[in-house]
């Protein structure tokens, strides 16, 4: 291709490392060509590299998500379902290994009456993500399009593992773990769920995300959205401190500072909410769900249920969604959802 076309391959990886951001045209060409499979291994780790170098803007995550939302396998969603949607995620990379708090909180939103559709995939970041927890507990991974949309209409809530739905991408993964760093794709990850949920609740784990990310949901024509970075780093809300907000709300996006005393929950460390293992994350998950959760470990869970209330429209006062949150943390009635999920995927 000509050097000096303004969307060749050449032109993008020097405006990127003139730490310039892209065009829609570049951004779109260089995704297109990923999933075309044009790009090969050596530039396709400059670009990368030089995207982590110059930071992602918010009109590039836009673009680049569309395509590859359009390029996933989409499921064919009844007319029937005349309901809103929420995902509940984080971009990972943290490196505080708490246990899987946004997997919780997406049971809790569905006993509380939100539509739930929840996209994840293996750990990438931290020890455990959200699929290997819900494989351990008897959960299966890869079922078929018409189950995932089937349980969403029987329960109210359903788990799209993220590698089932995204074939486009098996090539670049190889390179991705050999690169050993995170990427711009751990970013769009969260953003291209198949189903294009209407609200969305996700955690960054750097504060110069909460903008571009916002920014993206927004191009996106998120309804409503909420981009949190937790006190302590945490890419979720968190108890340890002032959790800084970009609440997304038709259009109009603004920045908020919540400390969870403001919501009347107890300030402690993110050290209190840690996991450890598979085996510890799953018995943490099980135990919450229970309503048999120690007090952080549920207060952390309800705080960020009142993000998705607030999202889905279901309660639009923060303080009374914790509460609600809270009360339902303190039955098993989450867990019983959860079983519910379990057993019809798995037959």
């Amino acid at each position: 291709m000509n050097p000096l076309n303004p969307i060749s391959f050449s032109v993008i990886l020097e405006t990127l490392l003139c730490s310039n951001d892209l065009t829609e045209e570049q951004a779109g060409y260089l995704m297109n060509s990923w999933l075309e499979n044009k790009i090969d291994p050596v530039q396709t780790g400059a670009v990368l590299a030089a995207f982590r170098a110059k930071g992602v803007s918010g009109d590039e995550l836009s673009v680049m998500a569309k395509i590859l939302q359009d390029a996933s396998a989409t499921p064919s969603i009844p007319s029937s379902f005349n309901f809103d949607l929420v995902d509940t995620c984080g971009t990972g990379g943290d490196g505080a290994n708490t246990f899987n708090i946004s997997t919780a909180v997406a049971f809790v939103s569905a006993a509380l009456g939100v539509k739930i559709a929840k996209h994840g995939n293996r750990s990438a970041s931290g020890k455990v993500g959200s699929a290997d927890v819900l494989e351990n507990l008897g959960l299966p991974l890869n079922v078929s399009a018409e189950k995932v949309i089937e349980a969403l209409n029987n329960f109210g809530i359903t788990f799209l593992f993220a590698p089932s739905w995204h074939p486009s991408l098996v090539n670049l993964a190889p390179l991705r773990k050999k690169l050993g760093v995170r990427t711009i794709f751990n970013l769009l990850g969260p953003l291209v769920n198949p189903m294009r949920p209407n609200s969305q609740v996700l955690g960054v784990a750097k504060a110069d995300l909460l903008d571009p990310i916002s920014i993206a949901l927004n191009g996106m024509g998120l309804k409503r959205a909420v981009v949190v970075h937790g006190a302590g780093g945490l890419d979720e809300a968190s108890l340890a401190g002032s959790n800084h907000f970009r609440f997304l709300d038709k259009g109009i996006i603004k920045s908020e500072i919540i400390n969870p005393i403001d919501l009347g929950l107890t300030e402690i460390s993110n050290e209190k909410l840690k996991g450890d293992n598979l085996k510890t994350n799953s018995q943490i998950l099980m135990s919450v769900l229970k309503g048999e959760g120690n007090k952080y470990q549920k207060e952390v869970v309800a705080l960020n249920t009142a993000l998705v209330l607030w999202v889905s429209g279901v309660e639009d006062d923060l303080i009374l969604g914790v509460k609600s949150s809270l009360n339902c943390l303190n039955t098993d009635k989450s867990w019983l959802l959860f079983k519910q999920l379990r057993d019809f995927l798995a037959n």
